[in-house]
């Protein structure tokens, strides 16, 4: 059965030259890989409002969300996501791990030196880019 892809969100948190990335914990098929903090979307809420909400959860951060940066569409075996990604700015709060076991702040050229999950490689790709 195919089902419709989840929507998830992530927020590219720039300081300066340098994001945010954030490595997963766990031990499911993703553990360990790095992303752009974000999460899914819930029923009745805009992309804006998910992605202040999941800062908040993940990262104890308020933030402003700018302007979009990419969209993309990635097939796991068990799942699609549907990624869009924001440029994002802190303006509240200090950056607290509740859901990643590391964060980082690279540059868009030290990018590949980090394992990212699938649904985030053409965003990282789209950063080196611009």
């Amino acid at each position: 059965m195919i089902t419709a892809p989840v929507l998830v969100v992530a927020g590219v948190i720039t300081d300066g030259e340098r994001v945010l990335i954030t490595q997963r914990h766990g031990v499911e098929g993703e553990a360990g890989l790095w992303e752009f903090p974000g999460g899914k979307v819930e029923a009745g809420e805009t992309d804006q409002e998910a992605l202040v909400r999941e800062l908040v959860e993940e990262l104890a951060i308020n933030v402003e969300v700018g302007e979009f940066l990419v969209e993309t569409l990635h097939h796991y075996p068990t799942k699609s996501i549907l990624l869009r990604s924001y440029r994002c700015l802190a303006v509240a709060g200090e950056f607290t791990l509740h859901c990643h076991q590391a964060m980082a702040w690279v540059s868009p050229a030290e990018l590949d030196r980090y394992s990212f999950s699938g649904a985030d490689l053409p965003l990282v790709s789209y950063l080196q880019r611009i």
